[in-house]
């Protein structure tokens, strides 16, 4: 019967940090006032939506988002960093229009730091592939 207690604890350990993670991201969600984002999810706290995306693969991931919540613009956290995918002909149109006035190519800071070379960490995407 000892034998089977660290067995019997261990979850437990594990389900109080993401009880306690998903809490605090609820809360913060509930005091968000900012209304200006757009429709969908951002998945587990420390997950995302990772897990989806790698089962249903890209296509299948994107085209349920823009059944779900909007055929133009939804929200999502992938790679631990929230993000807004553009789908349609609006959302190329406004990508391509104001590529250098509103927005920015970046790379994750997850995916930046054991992928990239220090030296392209840190410098501007147009200035590595010119």
């Amino acid at each position: 019967m000892d034998a089977f207690l660290p067995y019997a604890v261990l979850p437990l350990l594990l389900l109080l940090p993401l009880s306690t993670l998903y809490l605090i991201s609820f809360m913060r969600k509930k005091g968000s006032g900012n209304k200006n984002l757009p429709p969908g999810t951002r998945g587990w706290p420390v997950l995302g939506e990772n897990m989806e995306l790698a089962l249903l693969g890209q296509q299948k991931f994107v085209k349920e988002r823009m059944e779900k919540y909007s055929p133009d613009v939804f929200q999502t956290s992938l790679l631990g960093e929230r993000m807004a995918v553009f789908c349609g002909a609006q959302g190329n149109k406004f990508l391509f229009t104001n590529e250098n006035k509103l927005l920015t190519s970046w790379w994750p800071k997850t995916i930046q730091k054991p992928f990239l070379f220090p030296e392209f960490v840190d410098t501007n995407l147009k200035q590595v592939s010119a």
